[in-house]
């Protein structure tokens, strides 16, 4: 069951290279398995670095070997991670508002809800003023050059088309069936782990223990910890499962079994294709 799982979690980077090609195409069309390479290695960075910087070596490791700028590609990891909070804080939020919970939980729910409207607005609201914007930038840019700084100029305008996706994405409709269906894939790597141990739960406390315990690590991954997310992430573990009155010992162990997947996927693998690329 296990191995099941850690095959889906291996898919689900597939998924993701694609819908992060087509962000990256404003700036540079790549190939899929490129991509695929690269978020691997940002995996095994997340293994070995602390504070996220795992997303600095991502930008750094596509714009060398695609001879691309660091702020292009590093504006386009931001839009990514965006889409990921914010399809979060959606399914977060419908979840806390429909299902039986805290009332303090329901206003947490449609607070996220209220703030996701006002991205989409803002973002609506900027793509009606795009050609503006755009050009003033450009004007920036052509200041800066002119002043003797080319290289902030490129990379002034780099960002541009970076975070530019925010509200011209290509390919939108993609864009959103890949980040649900990665969703779906995070949710059965978390169901085929919990049927992995004996906990007891029937079908549907399954799906409900899993979509609490997906909720509950999501939010421990957003935060700057040490390498491999040691402690936030089982301490996140070990929160939700109390809420369905786990033992504790299983609880633990679940989380050590899960964490140590993740970790002997990603960096063994993450640091062949570091070297696969000669940087």
């Amino acid at each position: 069951v296990l191995a099941s799982g850690a095959v889906i979690l291996v898919f689900s980077n597939v998924i993701r290279a694609a819908r992060w090609r087509i962000l990256l195409m404003p700036q540079k069309t790549l190939k899929r398995i490129h991509l695929f390479e690269a978020t691997m290695i940002g995996y095994m960075g997340n293994n070995i670095l602390p504070f996220k910087l795992c997303e600095v070596l991502l930008a750094v490791v596509v714009a060398k070997r695609h001879d691309m700028k660091v702020s292009g590609v590093g504006a386009s990891i931001v839009v990514e991670r965006g889409l990921d909070m914010c399809s979060f804080l959606i399914l977060a939020g419908f979840y806390g508002l429909l299902v039986p919970t805290f009332e303090s939980a329901k206003l947490l729910s449609a607070l996220g809800l209220g703030a996701i409207l006002i991205v989409i607005i803002f973002g609506f609201w900027v793509n009606k003023h795009h050609d503006r914007f755009f050009k003033r930038i450009e004007k920036w840019s052509y200041k800066m050059a002119d002043d003797g700084h080319p290289k902030r100029a490129e990379h002034l305008i780099s960002l541009f088309k970076g975070l530019e996706t925010i509200w011209r994405m290509p390919k939108p409709l993609h864009v959103i069936a890949q980040t649900l269906f990665l969703w779906f894939l995070y949710l059965m790597v978390t169901i085929l782990g919990l049927a992995a141990f004996d906990f007891g739960l029937s079908m549907a406390q399954l799906w409900e223990v899993s979509f609490v315990l997906l909720i509950f690590t999501t939010l421990s991954l957003s935060i700057p910890a040490a390498p491999g997310y040691v402690g936030t992430y089982h301490g996140a573990v070990l929160a939700a499962l109390m809420l369905f009155d786990i033992d504790n010992d299983a609880a633990r162990a679940f989380a050590i079994v899960l964490h140590l997947m993740n970790y002997l996927i990603y960096t063994p693998s993450g640091a062949w294709y570091l070297m696969k690329t000669g940087l």
